[in-house]
């Protein structure tokens, strides 16, 4: 019969404190610190194994919360080590679990040794997260799509920031938006016009500028440049000294944006490379563009793990919480916040995408939309995420191509290799 050692680590910058707790709740010793580095990681092992010799576990499970990057060496270390007969079981676990399981205990302190033991209890406690890998094949991917995540929202950051700055120089543009998006034509025409000259060029000569920054994809530039004199006309003027300021903000703001884009399209193509060594039969799917469904699959990796599409559906929080007493239930129902973030969001933004040019998805996503009469392109989308989960789920599970005539999948298109590194 197995004996296990639970051993709950705080991992910080410097330092990891580390607590260790048998299956039957004995705490051996006090809590100790050893330092973040490979030569605390040996002083670690081997009171590990003097313990393990002593008391004759078998095996050890050791948990920390999963905060930035801190534990990945310590986790990475330990997933090599042998000891004889002793096996090791890596977990990263949720620091919100581990908040709200503090709660059960007198102790709230907010330190380092109590943070130990409350991971140490949880692991007694059981109901763990899936093992920690870190030959995860899928890491490398993932890394790429989580900065692709964090400079998208760069993008969407500065973009609020250009328009309330925006909005002191030219308000016209800010509330009439003469062009709908925020592209290289509103940022050439917004940094290097004033709406007093705006107002002064001819109807000419501000449509040839519309046309030739949009590089003639503009379908009516004479109506734009209508527009926009009328927005410049209707603005409120500030005084010069503030017009300057903002406008060198602008131009500040606008450069960035450029990099920030460029360095998108950079990262796109490192992620397409990347993305060579595996399998996706996501990319076949109509409309779902191919840096959506790596995405996807860079953190749904072996779905084969799941035994539904309702578990893959819950790692990406596409999971509504039910809100029931006797015999009443609530209407409204809240998505679940316990999720893999970057999962969701590639699954919202492909739906987004299928509704847009996939003629299924956009029929369910019409449909979906008509249902009610408020929230309705909110709850649209993350229902037509929830359609597409069923689908991921079907096609990573088989390997196989999809087909949009089917009402199933067929197995007979499956592929040839499962989706795994290439080698």
């Amino acid at each position: 019969m197995s004996k296990i050692l639970n051993i709950g680590i705080d991992i910080s910058l410097q330092t990891a404190t580390c607590s260790f707790l048998s299956q039957d709740g004995k705490f051996h010793s006090k809590t100790f610190d050893v330092d973040n580095n490979i030569s605390g990681f040996e002083i670690l092992k081997q009171k590990i194994a003097a313990l393990c010799l002593l008391e004759g576990y078998t095996d050890v499970n050791i948990g920390l919360e999963a905060s930035s990057n801190y534990g990945f060496h310590l986790l990475s270390y330990f997933s090599t080590v042998y000891l004889n007969g002793v096996k090791f079981h890596l977990y990263q676990i949720n620091a919100k679990y581990i908040n709200r399981f503090k709660k059960a205990f007198s102790e709230k302190e907010h330190v380092d040794p109590v943070d130990a033991r409350a991971i140490a209890e949880y692991l007694r406690f059981g109901r763990l997260p899936a093992e920690f890998k870190p030959d995860n094949p899928y890491l490398p991917l993932q890394r790429l799509v989580r900065y692709r995540y964090h400079l998208v929202k760069t993008i969407e950051r500065e973009k609020k920031l250009y328009l309330a700055n925006l909005f002191l120089k030219f308000p016209g543009w800010v509330q009439t938006k003469p062009m709908k998006s925020l592209g290289k034509t509103t940022l050439d025409i917004t940094t290097e016009f004033t709406p007093d000259e705006l107002v002064e060029m001819s109807m000419e000569e501000l449509a040839l500028f519309v046309a030739k920054a949009g590089k003639n994809r503009c379908p009516d530039p004479t109506s734009i440049a209508e527009e926009i004199q009328k927005a410049a006309r209707e603005s409120y003027r500030i005084r010069p000294e503030l017009s300057s300021s903002v406008t060198f903000v602008l131009a500040s703001i606008y450069r960035t944006l450029v990099a920030l884009k460029q360095n998108l399209k950079e990262l796109d193509k490192a992620i397409c490379e990347e993305a060579k060594g595996f399998i996706n039969p996501l990319i076949f799917i109509k409309g779902i563009g191919y840096v959506y469904a790596t995405g996807i699959l860079a953190f749904a990796c072996d779905v084969k793990r799941f035994s539904s599409h309702n578990q893959l559906a819950r790692l990406a929080g596409l999971v509504w919480k039910r809100k029931q007493s006797g015999k009443f239930e609530s209407d409204e129902t809240r998505l679940v916040r316990e999720c893999n973030k970057y999962l969701r969001y590639y699954l919202v933004e492909a739906a987004n995408s299928l509704r847009m040019h996939n003629e299924e998805y956009q029929r369910y996503y019409q449909k979906k939309y008509q249902e009610v009469p408020d929230h309705k392109h909110k709850r649209a989308l993350l229902l037509t995420a929830r359609k597409l989960v069923r689908l991921v789920f079907a096609l990573l599970s088989n390997n196989q191509l999809y087909d949009q005539f089917r009402d199933s999948q067929s197995p007979r298109h499956a592929l040839n290799k499962n989706c795994q590194r290439a080698v």
